[in-house]
C-alpha cells in the first residue's frame, strides 16, 4: 500500500513536467505560426468563420455580460484585482515572492504585448472609440491569462482540499475563456488575436510559475 502511494506521488511531478512541456511546445508553435501569418499579411481562415458565427447575437444582456469580463481585463480592472490580490497573498501566506512575480510579471508581459502589437501593426476589426491601439495579439488574452492564471496557481498552492482546488481550477479556466471571448464578441479583436494572446500568455505564465518554484526551492519553501 505504501509502495503504491509512493509511486503515485512520484508520478505526479513527472506528469506535471510533461504536460507543461507539451503545452509549451503547442503554444509556442501556434504563436509562431500565427505571428508569421500576421507579419506576412495573410488571411487566417478561421477568423471570418468565427466572426460570422457570433454576428447577430447582439442581445443587450449578452453585451452587458461580456462587457463585465472586458472590464476585468482592462488596465483599471487588472490594477484593482492586483491590489486586492496582493493584500490577500500578504494576509494568507506572507508570500513576497508571489507578490513580486505577480506585479513584475504583469508589467513585463504588458510591455511585451505592446512591442508585439507595434511590430505586427495589425489594425483592429472595429472602427471608432477603442480602435486606437493595434490588435495582435490581444492584450486581454495575453495579460489576462498570465495574470489570472498566476492567481489561480497561487490559490491552488494555498488551498489544501481537493474539492476547493478543483473548483478554483474550473472557475479560473471558465473566467479566462470568457475574458478572451468577450473581445471577439464585442468586435475588439479577431479570433486569431485572442488565440495567439492565449498562447503567448501561457508561455509567459509558465516562465512565471517556474521562476516562482525555483525561488521557493532556493529559499527552502514548499510549492504546489
Amino acid at each position: 500500500m505504501q509502495a503504491e502511494k509512493a509511486q503515485r506521488q512520484e508520478a505526479i511531478p513527472k506528469f506535471r513536467t510533461w504536460s507543461r512541456l507539451s503545452f509549451f511546445i503547442l503554444c509556442g508553435l501556434f504563436f509562431f505560426w500565427s505571428f508569421q501569418q500576421i507579419v506576412a499579411e495573410n488571411t487566417i481562415a478561421f477568423d471570418a468563420a468565427i466572426r460570422n458565427a457570433v454576428n447577430g447575437w447582439e442581445l443587450i444582456w449578452l453585451v452587458n455580460f461580456f462587457h463585465l469580463f472586458t472590464t476585468l481585463g482592462d488596465k483599471t480592472g487588472v490594477i484593482i484585482v492586483m491590489l486586492l490580490s496582493i493584500v490577500f497573498i500578504w494576509w494568507k501566506a506572507k508570500d513576497y515572492i508571489a507578490m513580486g512575480i505577480l506585479v513584475g510579471g504583469v508589467i513585463i508581459v504588458n510591455e511585451l504585448n505592446k512591442w508585439l502589437k507595434d511590430f505586427t501593426g495589425r489594425e483592429r476589426p472595429m472602427t471608432g472609440p477603442g480602435a486606437e491601439s493595434l490588435s495582435f495579439p490581444s492584450g486581454h488574452a495575453m495579460i489576462g491569462l498570465f495574470f489570472y492564471g498566476l492567481l489561480v496557481y497561487y490559490l491552488l498552492t494555498y488551498l489544501k482540499t481537493c474539492g476547493r482546488r478543483l473548483l478554483v481550477l474550473i472557475s479560473g479556466i471558465i473566467f479566462i475563456f470568457l475574458l478572451g471571448t468577450s473581445r471577439i464578441f464585442l468586435n475588439y479583436h479577431y479570433p486569431s488575436d485572442v488565440l495567439a494572446g492565449y498562447a503567448a500568455g501561457y508561455l509567459c505564465l509558465l516562465v512565471g510559475i517556474l521562476l516562482y518554484e525555483r525561488l521557493h526551492y532556493f529559499f527552502g519553501k514548499k510549492t504546489v
